[in-house]
């Protein structure tokens, strides 16, 4: 079993160099800083965050793209009217990485009481 794990994560990587590659090739370098700005600061929290929950490496690739495409935008158009939106996307990745960090030190201590 840890081969088709393996696998699978050589295969998601692939992937994921394959679309920074057409987004370079298209689009040249705004392309590339776009593709990469939306894996690093919107998709990465999300996945964190479901990193925690014990789910299978493609639903939490699955899920934490879709809930990123809902959530992330949604709550830095909110924080935008209070403050300007460069800064609302900072405070949201920044709040979502905390989040992420205290689900997993949280479920760390629950599984170290339970077990």
């Amino acid at each position: 079993m840890p081969e088709l794990k393996s696998e699978n994560n050589i295969l998601f990587g692939i992937a994921l160099l394959l679309v920074i590659l057409v987004s370079f090739a298209m689009l040249g370098l705004a392309g590339l800083r776009t593709m990469l700005g939306i894996i690093i600061v919107m998709f990465l929290p999300f996945y964190l965050i479901l990193d925690n929950l014990g789910m299978e490496q493609r639903e939490k690739i699955f899920f934490s793209f879709f809930i990123s495409i809902i959530l992330f935008p949604s709550l830095v158009y909110w924080l935008g009217f209070v403050a300007p939106f460069k800064i609302s996307i900072f405070v949201i990745f920044a709040a979502l990485l905390i989040a992420a960090y205290t689900i997993k030190k949280f479920s760390k201590r629950e599984r170290q009481l339970f077990f």
